[in-house]
């Protein structure tokens, strides 16, 4: 693209925002949503971690932060005319790192847990820096107390930078390049203090999909979906919409919520997916239902729709030659898509008439709620596999690219009735320790790593929590959950504070969280 001069200095353009960027930024711009928190808790080596070894420690993360800027673009543009109908991204000659990486250091009677998830709930609810200031839209937070062995970091971003499988792809790099840095296998090239000069040459970034792909509509799909957008609110009989829970959208507040499941427990529950031939996320959705069906009156919900967020990655073509991320599984972008789930009438009604009388209590799933509960989670699944055995047809992505001015659409978009009771974006399994991919990308010599006293000093990640913001005119609860491999696993949940009673978030939160550890304990 062409140059264009900004303030006086030259400003190299580098692409135009795809249409998830450009969707994300206006939910953002309109105050509809406003951060995303990926969160690891870091195994800190034992030489680092005395109080003493501070300066160390903040210089090993401070360059194994910059070795992962390096390797991801997107995490080293700006943003130009963000308010205008095709916002651009542009090249930054120099990244202030004082802006990117904040240190909070607590005193030794502070409860460390409770500030993570303090820190955690601000966060997400913070505005990113002014956009005119030409720095990315990230941040990490690492929280430290004392000789602690661990560290917690929070990596809080701008959603039309990357997507959270793209926050997943950075703590699992940030993790290689610490481990890394130790061996010196890295220079600290264009690093001076807290200011890091970036590359004169224009820097690749990941290209949006529907620059890469067709993403074919068959017209009954598109007439379905240009109906739905278009048709008066007196023609709306959909009785599976979220109209229980109207869209609200002041004053903004994120209630969010998490419990965290130990790895015996969390083995149990796969073993009991693959049995009844569902996965994590078709679990979450059938328990979501159950809960969702005992909490709300047929009256006022007698069916319900889901969304299950999804990614793209997997229908990319190869990485260029010359990108720094090497694979299209390992970029870090935005390549989110949903699909939508129905629950009908008949479906609900019969859940309900399984409920215990009084519902209101903590109470176990019944033999005869657990076979509807695998039988939903089972179709489930299936319409997920069909979804990716299918591509890129039918795809929301390819109905986005019809949309010219994404503020107004999510202007008129609050004014709806809402569709999604919840919905469910897992991002999967996260590598906490890269011992085994470090011995393919590095030259080592034959004692490195081989011991246990080394591995006693690498870094490695124990556990991981996902959050989202409230997101104003989506899901009326959004479920996040994250594992890390052989660690266990976090389901969070948010949602608008002005929209849905916080003691229904908190009570279908306490059902999940009872229904799977019953689970758990039943294998």
């Amino acid at each position: 693209m062409a140059n264009r001069l900004n303030h006086g200095t030259e400003t190299m353009v580098l692409r135009k925002f795809g249409v998830n960027e450009t969707y994300q930024l206006a939910m953002y711009l309109l105050d509809q949503y406003r951060g995303t928190i990926l969160s690891c808790r870091y195994a800190v080596p034992p030489r680092l971690a005395p109080v003493e070894s501070r300066t160390q420690l903040e210089e090993a993360v401070k360059v194994a932060v910059v070795d992962t800027i390096m390797r991801h673009p997107m995490l080293q543009v700006g943003m130009m005319d963000a308010t205008s109908k095709i916002p651009l991204w542009i090249q930054l000659q120099s990244l202030d790192l004082t802006q990117h990486i904040k240190w909070l250091y607590i005193g030794g009677h502070d409860d460390f847990e409770q500030t993570v998830q303090e820190t955690f709930r601000v966060q997400l609810d913070d505005r990113f820096p002014d956009l005119s200031i030409k720095q990315p839209g990230w941040k990490i937070t690492v929280i430290r107390q004392g000789n602690a062995p661990i560290m917690e970091v929070l990596l809080t971003w701008n959603h039309p930078q990357f997507d959270a499988a793209g926050a997943k792809v950075f703590h699992e790099d940030f993790l290689e390049m610490l481990n890394n840095a130790e061996n010196g296998v890295y220079e600290r090239t264009g690093l001076d203090g807290d200011i890091l000069r970036l590359p004169q040459a224009p820097p690749l970034l990941p290209t949006p999909i529907e620059s890469l792909k067709s993403l074919p509509l068959d017209l009954r799909y598109l007439a379905k979906v240009f109906w739905e957008e278009t048709r008066p609110r007196f023609l709306n009989r959909d009785v599976s919409q979220a109209a229980w829970c109207p869209i609200r959208s002041s004053p903004y507040k994120t209630q969010c919520r998490a419990f965290f499941m130990d790895n015996a427990s969390l083995l149990a529950i796969l073993a009991l997916c693959r049995q009844n031939k569902t996965t994590i996320t078709g679990l979450l959705n059938g328990l979501a239902l159950i809960a969702f069906s005992s909490h709300l009156d047929c009256t006022v919900a007698p069916a319900f729709q889901s969304s299950t967020i999804m990614d793209h990655r997997r229908n990319l073509p190869p990485a260029p030659p010359d990108a720094p991320w090497v694979r299209s599984d390992r970029a870090v972008g935005n390549y989110v898509t949903q699909l939508p789930h129905r629950f009908d009438t008949e479906l609900v009604a019969r859940i309900r008439s399984k409920l215990p009388a009084n519902a209101s209590e903590g109470r176990d799933l019944s033999a005869d709620l657990r076979r509807e509960l695998w039988a939903v989670s089972a179709q489930n699944r299936l319409e997920i596999v069909r979804k990716l055995e299918a591509g890129l047809r039918n795809d929301l992505v390819g109905v986005f690219k019809y949309v010219t001015d994404w503020q107004q659409t999510m202007r008129d978009m609050a004014k709806k009735t809402r569709q999604f009771s919840w919905l469910v974006t897992n991002i999967g399994v996260l590598d906490g320790n890269t011992s085994t991919r470090l011995s393919t990308a590095t030259t080592r010599s034959p004692t490195d790593g081989d011991t246990k006293s080394d591995d006693g000093q690498r870094w490695s990640i124990g556990r991981a929590q996902f959050g989202l913001s409230a997101e104003i005119p989506a899901a009326a609860i959004e479920f996040a959950p994250v594992s890390v491999a052989g660690r266990g696993m976090c389901v969070s949940a948010n949602w608008p504070d002005c929209a849905v009673d916080a003691m229904l978030g908190e009570r279908i939160m306490a059902d999940l969280e009872r229904w799977l550890a019953q689970l758990a304990s039943q294998l």
